[in-house]
């Protein structure tokens, strides 16, 4: 068994959490095994890791990268490998091309750099299939503020990124863009502003295909 690795991709507000606990519960329904993680986070030192980056502390961007590769050394180490050796479909809540989005072009932050790193974090292991959730930066900021004041957040619980200027989400946003233009076999951009039943319907249509032919574990009965 090799698995199948999804990822979802997007900036903030785009709603990757959303889509990926969907498509978790739509594989989960057809007995499928899929298993869910984020990045960072899904192992005891990558929710360490980011407890502290969500919390926004000063930091410079060469220390934050670093962070988010060990987060990813270890996740791809503890749980996305293994799982895929199991049949496992595992989706994951951001992944390498966050770091080129945000930390490259974001930051500012040398890429063939930032590729060496992601290599040798995932071990050269890239997902099956990104899904690019793009939207408009001023709509996913909006919609990041309106679930804070839903939720009665303080402004101190943004986390770093979120708390960016529009100008940063805009480049971080080309930098995804600019990833999915250069590997259509490996990446689908699907528009994040539809309504969540939409974006569940063409995200399914994106993976679905994939399922075919696979040697995936399926659920026990």
């Amino acid at each position: 068994m090799s698995g199948l690795f999804i990822a979802f991709e997007g900036g903030e507000g785009a709603g990757k959490s959303t889509q990926a606990g969907l498509l978790d519960e739509a594989l989960r329904q057809r007995g499928y095994y899929p298993v869910l993680v984020r990045e960072p986070g899904s192992t005891p030192l990558g929710e360490h890791l980011r407890e502290y980056l969500v919390a926004g502390q000063p930091i410079t961007p060469p220390a934050e990268l670093l962070l988010f590769e060990a987060a990813r050394a270890e996740l791809m180490a503890r749980r996305i490998a293994p799982d895929l050796a199991d049949g496992a479909v595992v989706i994951v809540d951001r992944f390498a091309g966050s770091t080129v989005a945000y930390q490259g072009h974001g930051r500012g932050l040398d890429l063939e750099r930032i590729k060496w790193l992601n290599d040798f974090a995932t071990r050269g292991r890239y997902p099956d299939l990104t899904l690019l959730l793009d939207i408009d930066p001023a709509i996913g900021l909006n919609r990041v503020q309106s679930r804070q004041l839903s939720f009665g957040l303080l402004d101190a619980d943004a986390d770093r990124f979120e708390d960016a200027d529009i100008a940063f989400h805009s480049a971080v946003r080309r930098g995804f863009q600019e990833q999915a233009a250069a590997d259509p076999a490996g990446w689908q951009v699907i528009q994040g502003n539809h309504a969540i039943p939409d974006v569940a319907t063409a995200v399914w249509r994106s993976v679905s295909p994939l399922l075919a032919g696979r040697n995936l574990r399926r659920e026990s009965v």
